[in-house]
């Protein structure tokens, strides 16, 4: 592309230089040399069975604030009481709230998937039939349908929505009979969910760019993966068309800005990996040369700082059921998104020319993250530890895309 560039006066002008022409090379080479050697966290036998453990450890615990969800576990009339027979009406109600019983359950799917032969296998499977069977999911599609008040119409989207997809998505890819069972039982609640995803992102107006769980761009890239998996050309279409939308001119993204306190997402690095698979690499490179710093500037290093919880009191065991001011879950998202800083680093690495200079820090950068996450997962207690490992398996996900 160069030399055609080189060839055309016309053309030239459109071609941005490369790494090498504009003199970033040599500085994103030391830049490197000044970051630690970490090796990035592996997917071992005793590392599988440890986030194995997390979600297994609730997805039976049904979630105990009758406030939230309304109306899905807890019906709230003369007397609160717990839906009749939960356990076989309902799929999702353990790990504190939906979609953490959604992604718990995706990290038990995709455990699975990765290693048949794990120990916890027999357990994870009784798991998987008991939540997903098909009373289970058919009261899931009764309650999103039927839906009627604002609250129960918008319960869970677009976070829910996009996690759910991703359980499908893992489950129709997945070559094992039990796995086709529960693929067929889950296709009419995905069908519901998606058809309402598509609603909502053509009627958003501007795009979401918090740190939490209506980040657009995070939900939009868990949709995509589910498009990667299940041919749905509405929902890829609906899902290209408003990246484009709300992404496709932006530039300068105020990495200092991040991260706020709460957040378990760093925006621009979510929206940099969404951008990188929704773009063809020559309209990427050009949009993510605008969009983040030069790896080795000021404005950068943010990513390779250690997101230092220390100053959130408690340590997230025995505290929790005292935290009322919501201080436990701050700590854990904070935790958290050491992960899907790490997440989004590798993947993005994935997206560039192998040959980029980039791709080597990026990669350091992912593994001093992931090793951050990892290193503080037994701080977050409860409310963390139902969640935190969904974030640990994208991670390594995400890091193991060449």
């Amino acid at each position: 592309m160069r030399v055609l560039c080189a060839g055309m006066a016309l053309f030239l002008a459109t071609c941005p230089p490369t790494f090498a022409e504009s003199g970033d090379s040599a500085k994103v080479a030391e830049y490197l040399k000044s970051l630690p050697q970490i090796a990035p966290p592996v997917l071992d036998e005793t590392r599988v069975t440890a986030l194995a453990a997390l979600p297994l450890s609730c997805i039976d615990h049904p979630q105990e604030s009758p406030e939230h969800p309304r109306d899905y576990l807890w019906i709230h009339d003369t007397k609160q009481r717990p839906v009749d027979d939960y356990d076989k009406n309902r799929g999702f109600y353990g790990c504190s709230d939906w979609h953490s019983a959604v992604n718990s359950t995706w990290v038990l799917i995709t455990l699975m998937k990765q290693d048949p032969k794990l120990s916890l296998s027999p357990v994870i499977r009784q798991r998987l039939m008991d939540h997903l069977g098909p009373s289970n999911i058919a009261g899931e599609v009764s309650f999103f349908s039927s839906a009627k008040s604002s609250e129960g119409k918008n319960f869970e989207r677009p976070y829910g929505y996009a996690w759910l997809l991703k359980v499908y998505g893992e489950l129709a890819t997945w070559n094992d009979p039990d796995g086709k069972k529960l693929a067929a039982n889950v296709e009419p609640l995905a069908k519901v969910l998606a058809e309402k995803y598509v609603a909502y992102l053509k009627a958003l107006p501007y795009p979401i760019r918090v740190g939490q769980h209506p980040n657009s761009a995070l939900t939009m890239g868990f949709v995509l993966d589910y498009t990667d998996s299940v041919t749905d050309p509405a929902v890829k279409a609906a899902v290209s068309e408003a990246a484009m939308r709300f992404f496709g001119k932006d530039k300068n993204c105020p990495t200092a800005y991040e991260p706020e306190n709460g957040d378990f997402v760093t925006p621009c690095l979510a929206e940099a990996t969404l951008m990188s698979r929704i773009m063809d690499q020559k309209q990427y490179l050009s949009w993510l040369n605008s969009f983040l710093p030069p790896v080795y500037s000021s404005d950068f290093q943010v990513y390779a700082t250690d997101i230092d919880s220390s100053r959130i009191a408690g340590s997230g065991s025995t505290a929790d059921a005292d935290d009322k001011d919501g201080l436990l879950g701050s700590k854990a998202h904070l935790i958290g998104l050491a992960f899907q800083r790490a997440a989004s680093l590798a993947r993005i690495a994935s997206a560039l020319p192998k040959d980029d200079p980039r791709v080597a820090v990026f990669q350091r950068l992912a593994a001093i993250n992931a090793r951050q996450g990892f290193d503080k997962m037994g701080d977050a207690g409860y409310m963390g530890q139902h969640w935190l490992a969904t974030y640990a398996v994208l991670y390594l996900q995400g890091a193991a895309i060449k």
